[in-house]
């Protein structure tokens, strides 16, 4: 009994092993996939109440084409989509750049905004208004091996 007791506590001890989270320094050897798209507070589109982005922005959007964040080598980055329409966004100036876990991305139109490396994840957040509400996207973008 007391044997079976002991095998007992070991497996749950092992069963108990905290996950362990991935630390990513080259952001370059990923793809890097938008895996999720929450609004704050929730927006209504067309009748339509929801958190999830993705779903109010419609099937046929590029956020639900296989949207991606993609970093070369030479410091050019690019948001790619198989969306209609979705190739017209030129990023030929386009430029990264990483400090820690801080990435800044200029996108060459003038403007730049940082985004946040966490573990496996790339956060990024945008904030728009409408209707006199202002309201902050959460985009989570996953690593995922080229």
């Amino acid at each position: 009994m007391k044997k079976l007791l002991l095998i007992l506590a070991l497996c749950i001890a092992f069963a108990c092993k905290k996950k362990e989270t991935v630390a990513i320094d080259d952001i370059t050897s990923y793809k890097w996939p938008l895996q999720s798209a929450t609004v704050s507070p929730v927006l209504t589109v067309d009748g339509k109440s929801s958190s999830n982005f993705m779903t109010l922005s419609g099937p046929s959007s590029c956020l639900n084409n296989n949207y991606a964040l993609s970093f070369s080598s030479n410091g050019s980055y690019a948001f790619t989509s198989t969306g209609p329409l979705c190739d017209m966004i030129s990023f030929q100036n386009a430029k990264w750049t990483k400090n820690g876990n801080e990435i800044t991305l200029n996108a060459g139109f003038g403007n730049t905004e940082t985004v946040n490396l966490n573990g496996a994840n790339i956060i990024q957040k945008y904030t728009f208004e409408k209707e006199g509400k202002t309201y902050t996207v959460t985009y989570i973008f996953t690593a995922k091996s080229k």
